[in-house]
């Protein structure tokens, strides 16, 4: 595989969105940014309106908005920039966290 990444198939990463969050707006970006640099076929990716899938929300303990779920664990994006997205995106889909 390129880059010598370690490819785990089949990671669920859920990002968890208010329609009517700027931020959001602006992560959503990033996060597509980052997801366009990692391999195809790494990720099961899912956009989750908070408001709509609220129980999941809950389940998984989110707080605030945007939030990123990779495997299970949340991880606030507010202001992330796409490099630092896609380095943790590696770190925790592709390498195994």
């Amino acid at each position: 595989m390129s880059r010598g990444w370690s490819l785990r198939m089949g990671v669920v990463v859920e990002f968890f969105y208010s329609p009517y969050c700027r931020r959001c707006a602006d992560a959503r970006r990033a996060v597509q940014a980052a997801l366009a640099a990692l391999p195809s076929g790494a990720l099961i990716y899912h956009e989750r309106n908070v408001m709509e899938d609220l129980e999941r929300a809950v389940e998984l303990g989110i707080t605030s908005t945007p939030t990123l779920v990779v495997a299970g664990k949340p991880f606030p994006v507010g202001r992330w920039q796409p490099q630092r997205l896609r380095r943790a995106l590696v770190q925790h889909v592709v390498n195994g966290g």
